[in-house]
């Protein structure tokens, strides 16, 4: 009829075969097969070598590493932002005692202290005199060459001889 469809008459026409039981046997695997099969079995099986193991330690603790240094940074980014307060505070008191200062000690309350605190009067314009210097100012420096010795004898001795005067006395 050309359909594809299973021809069940046909199948129903089939001799049914007894079932030999010594066949049954037959099917069955022997024991050395059935070892064979169970030990490709058992090689089969997938297993974790150590460099994976050594691998996946190592990659844990880089992860744990960089954990461990956003930590820090979040810590120091804290402490940053505190000290940058603070400085912010100190230059503004910083700016207070610089202005207080230049009040406190300006030529004109200086004079005002000396005069109203400590008695002083101002000073006539005869009363001034400025010493000076019409010659240069002159250091001489002496320059002696320093022997160095080198030794434990040498050592000994010039600690004896510097010395020496404060032992005789």
């Amino acid at each position: 009829m050309g359909t594809s469809a299973y021809d069940l008459d046909r199948f129903g026409a089939l001799p049914e075969l007894a079932e030999d039981p010594n066949r049954a046997e037959d099917l069955r695997p022997r024991e050395s097969v059935r070892a064979r099969e169970q030990a490709r079995k058992r090689t089969g099986r997938q297993s974790i070598s150590g460099f994976a193991i050594f691998g996946g330690a190592v990659v844990c603790i880089m992860l744990l590493l960089v954990v461990l240094s956003h930590m820090q940074l979040a810590m120091i980014s804290t402490e940053m932002g505190r000290l940058d307060r603070q400085a912010s505070s100190l230059r503004a008191q910083a700016y207070e005692l610089q202005l207080v200062h230049e009040v406190v000690f300006s030529q004109e309350a200086v004079e005002a202290f000396a005069r109203d605190e400590l008695g002083m009067v101002d000073a006539a314009p005869g009363q001034v005199v400025i010493v000076g210097s019409n010659s240069n100012d002159v250091a001489e420096v002496l320059y002696t060459p320093e022997t160095r010795e080198t030794g434990i004898f040498t050592h000994l001795v010039g600690l004896l001889r510097e010395y020496l005067p404060f032992l005789s006395s």
